[in-house]
């Protein structure tokens, strides 16, 4: 990041003092992504290990029926989901009452203490583990976007929200491939427990690195300036920025903060929850904000990436891979596709091409994959008994293609979009209900994922695939283009109809920064000169 390098940030960067991408800027940027892999690294772990003759001992799944077994299991990867509901929800008031950083802090010591208790082989120390670590990925997940979009420079926000994503999909990964790697270990009796702790043990590892580099990283000017905070924020605005108070990219950054902000105390003094509630019932443009978060959030699930994620080698089983490593194989193949998809939309997509048109490619590429399965499972009626059919062969390649969709499109999308829309105010709130939506429709269909595919059967992608399609036609009318706009500028594009976004999808070069902003910053610089003199618009010097 210290270059500017465009291979990270949209053309938009040239115009960029090159200070601005420097080395506080990356280890912020560092450090927050790594609360990605505690997502990340539960989601490929649990999956794989609910696979293992080990885990099924220790937790008695070896000794009861079909069903029970089933219910048992889906309890266990769907309590962390839960946990996460929980999490979402209390994100905002810590957020907002502790800051940014020491609530960050906080998310960070509770999953460390989730994920020890899920070394213990008793079901309900066990249990607790599962739920205080995704009461923590949970309110994480609401928090690190919002983190890492309020420190970022416009022309690469994008991409540095991205990096938590990116973050998710690297630990999955590693996580798919950790739990094929200790399957393959020998002559491994059923009361060998370290081979299922050992691949839930390393989720401790970037937790324990967030958790140490946190002390060091800057509170974000945003929530100071919108706390009153305003000489606090703009130091630390300039100390992440690296430039003087006189440059105009802080000034005119400084101001739209301070307009924002402004603005909304002259609606309502104060930011307790029941002014926050009445900005986003009463405020239009909020209302039409906090429905596109939330309809993307629920498309996002509504893909099944929770079923596959979770269930990925039962799911291959389904298409005809043999179970055991063979399955695990195929799996960490579909983490590695994810991961080097996620890394080229990170560098090349989201910030030169933008949020829209690949959510809508890459949703229609994921429904299609459904459908493809879902016929297959229904007319092909694979057997694992004689080796993979063609028709399996091909399901492997479409869940390969399905992956590719998901990573240029609802893998991050509505993280940052959820992350840039939202005004200061109602910021964390908002985010604290999006992320609530997400891990309590995750908790849902995670519990009923492997009762689903015992008695749905094809039925399940077909629901997917129906639903895929829906969302990717909402998209192309409800969701315009973020790419380059300031997040204050939101203000402006959302006072137009949710359903006409599609006429207004991209922004002009005036329409990138707040009006009331733009109309000084592109005027005659005399102009603004005088006004701060009189006061009008004041960059305090530090």
């Amino acid at each position: 990041m210290g270059g500017g390098t465009s291979v990270w940030a949209s053309p938009d960067y040239k115009n960029d003092p090159r200070a601005i991408f420097n080395g506080r800027l990356a280890y912020l940027a560092t450090t927050i992504a790594f609360a990605g892999c505690s997502y990340g690294f539960d989601q490929g772990n649990i999956g794989g290990v609910l696979t293992l003759r080990t885990f099924k001992h220790a937790f008695g799944l070896d000794k009861l029926s079909e069903d029970a077994a089933d219910h048992r299991a889906g309890n266990i990867a769907a309590l962390m989901a839960a946990g996460g509901a929980a999490g979402a929800l209390i994100s905002a008031p810590f957020a907002d009452f502790l800051g940014r950083k020491w609530a960050m802090m906080l998310y960070g010591f509770i999953y460390l203490l989730g994920c020890t208790f899920q070394e213990f082989a008793n079901l309900e120390i066990f249990y607790a583990g599962r739920f205080l670590a995704g009461v923590a990925i949970g309110s994480m997940s609401a928090g690190a976007p919002q983190f890492l979009s309020e420190n970022s420079p416009k022309s690469i926000r994008g991409s540095m929200t991205c990096l938590y994503n990116l973050m998710i999909i690297t630990a999955l990964s590693l996580a798919f491939w950790t739990n094929y790697g200790v399957s393959r270990w020998k002559n491994v009796k059923e009361t060998d427990y370290l081979q299922w702790k050992l691949a839930l043990g390393i989720q401790l590892i970037p937790g324990a690195f967030m958790f140490c580099m946190l002390p060091f990283v800057l509170e974000t000017p945003r929530a100071l300036i919108a706390k009153g905070k305003r000489e606090q924020g703009l130091k630390n605005l300039l100390k992440l920025r690296k430039l003087p108070d006189t440059h105009p990219y802080v000034q005119q950054e400084y101001m739209e903060v301070c307009a924002q902000v402004d603005q909304e105390q002259e609606s309502a003094v104060g930011r307790n929850y029941w002014i926050v509630i009445k900005d986003i019932v009463y405020v239009r443009s909020n209302t039409r904000r906090f429905f596109l978060a939330i309809m993307l959030f629920l498309f996002h699930k509504f893909t099944g990436t929770d079923s596959l994620n979770y269930f990925a080698p039962e799911i291959f089983e389904m298409i005809g891979v043999k179970g055991g490593s063979q399955a695990l194989l195929t799996t960490g193949v579909y983490g590695l596709v994810k991961l080097v998809t996620t890394v080229i939309y990170v560098a090349f997509i989201v910030d030169r091409v933008g949020r829209r048109l690949p959510l809508i490619i890459g949703a229609c590429l994921q429904a299609t994959a459904m459908l493809y399965i879902a016929l297959y499972v229904r007319f092909g009626k694979p057997d694992q008994t004689g080796g993979t059919e063609a028709g399996g062969i091909v399901g492997i390649i479409w869940i390969y293609i399905y992956a590719f969709g998901w990573s240029f499109g609802h893998s991050v999308a509505c993280y940052v979009v959820a992350a840039e829309i939202f005004p200061s105010r109602i910021r964390s709130f908002c985010m604290s209900c999006c992320f609530f939506t997400n891990w309590i429709v995750d908790f849902g269909i995670t519990k009923a994922t492997p009762s689903m595919m015992t008695h749905m059967g094809w039925g399940t992608f077909l629901l997917y695939a129906v639903l895929t399609y829906i969302g990717a036609v909402f998209v192309f009318f409800c969701m315009p283009e973020m790419k380059g706009r300031s997040i204050e500028s939101m203000d402006d594009l959302f006072q137009h109809s949710i359903w006409t976004m599609y006429k207004r999808a991209y922004p002009t070069e005036e329409e990138k920064v707040r009006h009331d902003v733009g109309d000084l910053v592109h005027g005659d610089r005399k102009d603004v000169d005088e006004e701060k003199e009189r006061g009008e618009v004041r960059v305090e010097r530090v």
